[in-house]
């Protein structure tokens, strides 16, 4: 963890995120990295904040984050807005010519959903991360080993051998299957639009390091901060809105004591029946035998989900277990 004491007083901030930038980050720190998702600008419940502003104004309001970030950046920096696909194409010279920033990377982070459907189009269930850079003193840190993703033929002699030296998996693909947190999720604070830990964390250690600043000037529920203290990383955060000082975090969210490592998988593996060796055929064998497994055990919920389950699969039919 760094030297330097993180505090409220010095970190959290009520206010306009430009001015928030140009004079309230502590003088003896630069940013490593900048990771945000602005308001989207479409009536968002922001209590007291207006989320419908005029194009022209929400597109003047980016742009100036975006050159008070570049001003008070590292001279070797990352920027990760977060934010959907349609507003990012429309604001891509913001982003790519006007601010000093230099586009590096599409990400576009995927998730189940069950809103915005339409008769016109496809279900929205994406957004975008885009990931731009500031390289003046050389390229910024990424750390593309740290989180990883499993191998898909573990059976290969070269693969076993790369799992035995304990290089679990590969490099993540540019597509990220992350669910978004839902109203059950401990995680969830009630405000609107709030992002996921596992992706604010995937982001902040692939690109930093303990001890790096990691900023977000839209703060909302001030998710970002509590994932960088949570791994050892410094976090400052402002927002308009004086309604999130209540989500301010405190001094219990700050983990001196993180280290790092390499290789790791921060989503919980599923069960693949390829990498198992189990063929179809005998995969849906054992599913099905599972429903009598489960009765026997008297797990008669259990056993009730996974019938239900195979049927919508089509694995079995209505008559099979009367």
């Amino acid at each position: 963890m760094s030297e330097i004491e993180w505090s409220q007083e010095r970190f959290c901030h009520t206010g306009d995120s430009p001015e928030m930038l140009r004079k309230k980050i502590p003088k003896n720190l630069r940013v490593k990295l900048f990771l945000t998702d602005p308001p989207y600008n479409i009536g968002h419940n922001y209590g007291e904040v207006d989320d419908r502003r005029s194009k022209k104004e929400y597109m003047k309001l980016i742009t100036k984050v975006l050159r008070e970030s570049y001003k008070i950046a590292d001279d070797s920096a990352n920027f990760f807005m977060i934010h959907y696909p349609k507003d990012i194409a429309e604001m891509w010279p913001i982003l790519t010519e006007k601010t000093g920033w230099k586009f590096h990377q599409w990400i576009t982070w995927t998730y189940p959903s069950n809103i915005g459907m339409s008769k016109k189009s496809w279900t929205t269930a994406s957004r975008a991360i885009i990931w731009l850079q500031k390289s003046e003193n050389g390229e910024p840190i990424f750390h593309p080993k740290r989180i990883v993703r499993p191998y898909q033929n573990p059976w290969d002699k070269r693969v076993g051998e790369l799992i035995k030296s304990g290089k679990k998996g590969c490099s993540l693909y540019d597509w990220w299957e992350i669910n978004l947190v839902k109203n059950v999720n401990l995680e969830k604070s009630g405000y609107s639009n709030q992002i996921p830990e596992i992706l604010l964390k995937r982001i902040i250690r692939s690109t930093t390091d303990v001890g790096d600043l990691v900023v977000d000037p839209f703060s909302g529920t001030y998710s970002t901060m509590k994932a960088a203290l949570s791994i050892g990383r410094l976090g400052w955060g402002c927002d308009l809105n004086p309604d999130t000082e209540k989500y301010w975090p405190d001094k219990n969210y700050v983990n001196t004591n993180y280290i790092e490592k390499e290789f790791d998988f921060d989503i919980p593996l599923s069960f693949d029946h390829v990498r198992a060796g189990i063929s179809e055929k005998q995969y849906r064998e054992i599913m099905i035998n599972g429903i009598g497994v489960l009765e026997r055990k008297g797990s008669d919920s259990a056993s009730k989900k996974l019938k239900e389950e195979l049927l919508r699969m089509e694995w079995i039919g209505e008559h099979d277990f009367v």
